[in-house]
């Protein structure tokens, strides 16, 4: 009979044995089993049942059978246990094992120290298979895992989003999935850049701001959660300097039940944007713009009434009256600063101006008539055009 088998039946006779020296040995040298991330008796009864193949196949003739080693390394996965101390864990119990071999071999005379030799190649190689298999089972059950949460994470974002989780518990499900809490200093962002978030995500976590970002047909969206000591315009501040594309940002609100109305409101503040110099707005900034947004409908009819001489013109000239307009908006009415915007004269700008008036057949210096020629600019915005 081969030796590897007696020592085999020997050590399985003496395996609580090498179980309890191996618990002692992870429990003292491995923090996460020490601070009782696998409870003691879970670590024992794995360890007892990982070795028993280990000793049915000493004598080498036997294939290692690594069913409980897998199994036990989609354990650990599922328990997001470390896999280096996994792995380190498995270790300790081959230490173990090969130390009580050598020993039971020179007392019982089981096997020469020729022999022990021999021995060691196949302990360490079947230490090697087992650990693989807890490696490669756990890597599998991890990525099975992190698809299944950013599955769920997606689907909570989108039922937030859209505002069919309403009760506390899944809220409080929702807020759990999502790693933000149920209440707190929440925006919701809007837009329509291709570009990936990573940089964004690091300039406001640097600033205290974690953000859930979600892909929409139409556009990106972002819930953003601000820490107590953060400044809202801070943040505006930081999507300024870092966007892309436009975004429209919502005003802040305090509940994840509230999710829903500021995405709304977000993606009206995406159509308002207006100022050439800014690429952000916020939904409560810009209230006319917001007003002309919420009726899409009836945006079209608003340009096309007030502004339908201008749009009439050729698109190079039309195009160009409707830029200085817009310019003429952002800079609070001012003729000489329009003018520098857009590098040319100042009579020029007068001139356009002029134009305008009298294809809208409405002055710029008379209240009403200027409310409705900044609305219907509002509204091409909101129209695409």
């Amino acid at each position: 009979m081969h030796a590897g088998d007696t020592l085999g039946r020997q050590l399985t006779e003496q395996l609580d044995d090498i179980v309890e020296v191996m618990l002692r040995r992870v429990q003292l040298e491995l923090p996460y089993y020490s601070a009782g991330g696998v409870p003691p008796e879970v670590v024992r009864r794995s360890a007892h049942d990982n070795l028993v193949p280990v000793l049915h196949s000493l004598a080498g003739t036997t294939p290692l059978d690594v069913t409980i080693a897998t199994a036990t390394g989609t354990r650990r996965a599922e328990q997001d246990a470390p896999l280096p101390e996994v792995l380190r864990a498995f270790r300790i119990g081959f230490e173990c094992l090969w130390q009580e071999l050598v020993r039971t071999a020179r007392t019982t005379g089981t096997a020469s120290d020729t022999t022990l030799v021999e021995l060691s190649t196949t302990v360490w190689r079947l230490a090697g298979e087992c650990t693989d298999a807890i490696a490669i089972a756990y890597r599998a059950a991890s990525t099975r895992l992190a698809v299944h949460q950013e599955h769920r994470r997606l689907s909570m974002l989108d039922a937030l989003f859209q505002g069919t989780v309403s009760d506390p518990t899944t809220l409080w499900e929702a807020a759990e999935a999502l790693g933000v809490p149920l209440t707190g200093r929440f925006l919701i962002v809007t837009t329509v850049s291709a570009h990936t978030t990573d940089e964004v995500d690091a300039r406001l976590l640097r600033r205290g701001v974690r953000a859930v970002w979600r892909w929409q047909p139409d556009a990106l969206t972002g819930l953003l959660h601000l820490g107590p000591d953060v400044a809202e315009t801070a943040v505006l501040a930081d999507l300024e300097a870092i966007a892309t594309a436009d975004m429209g940002v919502s005003g802040l609100f305090g509940h994840l039940r509230d999710a829903p109305g500021s995405v709304h409101d977000a993606r009206i503040a995406l159509t308002t944007l207006s100022h050439l110099d800014h690429k952000v707005v916020q939904r409560d900034t810009a209230p006319l713009a917001m007003l002309v947004s919420a009726a899409p409908a009836e945006a079209e009819r608003v340009a096309d009434s007030v502004l339908g001489g201008v749009l009439a013109l050729k698109h190079h000239e039309s195009a160009m009256l409707v830029r200085t307009l817009r310019v003429w908006c952002a800079n609070d009415g001012s003729p000489e600063r329009t003018a520098a915007q857009l590098h040319c004269h100042t009579n020029t700008i007068r001139y356009r101006l002029k134009r305008i008036e009298t294809l809208t057949e409405r002055s710029l210096r008379h209240p009403h008539d200027l409310a409705e020629i900044v609305t219907a600019l509002n509204a091409l915005r909101v129209v695409g055009r």
